[in-house]
C-alpha cells in the first residue's frame, strides 16, 4: 500500500440533508396575552427601564484642570446641578462659592455657640440690628 484509502470511495452520491420545516403555531400571541392578563399571569419579559433625561454637557474654559469626585445621593446631585444652573456658574465655581460660604459662617457659629443660641437665631438678631440701625439714620 502506497497511498491512503479513501473512506468515501464506495459512496456514489453524497446524502442530501435538509432542514425540517418549523410547525406553525396553533395559537396566536394576542389570545395568549389576553389569557395571561385575565389570569394574572406575570410576564417573564424584563420591564422596560425608564431612562432619565441626560443633562446637556457643560463646557467652560476656566483653567481648572483637577478632577474631584464624591459620592452623593441623586437628590443632592440634582440640587447641586440646579444651584449651578440658577447661578449660571460652572460646577467648580459653585463648589468654591459653597466653601467660601462655609468659611464665612464659622466665626458666626463660634459666636452662636458662646451665646448658646442657634446660628439661625444669631443671624436673625444680626439682621434685626442692621435694619434697626439703618432705620435710625
Amino acid at each position: 500500500m502506497t497511498g491512503r484509502i479513501n473512506p468515501f470511495s464506495d459512496i456514489d452520491d453524497p446524502p442530501v440533508f435538509a432542514t425540517k420545516p418549523k410547525p406553525e403555531k396553533s395559537v396566536d400571541k394576542e389570545s395568549v396575552a389576553r389569557l395571561a392578563k385575565e389570569h394574572n399571569f406575570p410576564s417573564r419579559e424584563a420591564p422596560k427601564s425608564v431612562r432619565e433625561p441626560k443633562r446637556k454637557p457643560r463646557t467652560h474654559r476656566t483653567g481648572r484642570n483637577q478632577q474631584f469626585n464624591a459620592k452623593a445621593t441623586p437628590e443632592t446631585i440634582q440640587r447641586f446641578y440646579k444651584a449651578a444652573d440658577e447661578k449660571r456658574v460652572p460646577l467648580g465655581e459653585l463648589l468654591k462659592l459653597g466653601l467660601d460660604a462655609l468659611e464665612a459662617i464659622d466665626p458666626l457659629q463660634k459666636v452662636a455657640d458662646e451665646r448658646e443660641i442657634s446660628l439661625k437665631e444669631l443671624v436673625s438678631e444680626a439682621v434685626d440690628a442692621v435694619e434697626a440701625r439703618s432705620a435710625a439714620r
